[in-house]
């Protein structure tokens, strides 16, 4: 299953909404660095209950969209 998820990152608060099927906005307090994938990851599978190791990060879309793929 392919999730798209759109990242606010600087926020005032971490916060976690849904937007549709199989789509998310997450706003997170920090900037974007090398860890991000790891963290949204964490945060993806604590709201779909799917092991962090089945969350894979496919790519960015022309939107600024997150792509993971959940086995």
């Amino acid at each position: 299953m392919e999730i798209k998820v759109k990242v606010r990152f600087n926020a005032s608060n971490e916060r976690f909404e849904t937007y549709g099927r199989n789509m998310y906005l997450i706003y997170l307090p920090f900037e974007e660095d090398s860890d991000s994938k790891k963290i949204i990851s964490t945060l993806l599978s604590r709201k779909t209950g799917t092991p962090v190791n089945r969350i894979i990060f496919k790519n960015k879309d022309v939107m600024g969209n997150w792509i993971f793929q959940l086995n």
